[in-house]
């Protein structure tokens, strides 16, 4: 499964997770096995950090050409994105604060 977390830095698995998309300045893209096993980490800046008018097709083919499945987050208050997530049979998470790492072990 592929896990995207919206992360307020670029600490990987030890980042916090972003509050909303504005306030996240990487995205932390995980990849895991069916056991849930930890494959492959990479971090992707978010060009659209501090900057509320987004361009909504760059992130959803940043996750579409990433294959991500589930995209985590404390607060996605755009709903332009939120129906591009789901036309695009990508499962959002929300309400999830915390260390990357510690919320892995938990979604």
């Amino acid at each position: 499964m592929i896990i995207a977390f919206a992360s307020k830095n670029h600490l990987g698995l030890n980042s916090d997770i972003g509050k909303d998309i504005y306030n996240s300045e990487y995205f932390t893209i995980v990849e895991t096995n069916e056991e849930g096993k930890l494959i492959k980490v990479k971090n992707v800046e978010n060009k659209f950090y501090n900057i509320k008018d987004i361009e909504h097709s760059w992130i959803i083919d940043l996750m579409k050409s990433s294959k991500v499945e589930k995209f985590v987050i404390n607060l996605l208050e755009n709903e332009i994105l939120r129906e591009e997530f789901t036309k695009n049979n990508i499962l959002v998470k929300e309400n999830i604060s915390g260390r990357i790492a510690d919320a892995l072990r938990n979604i």
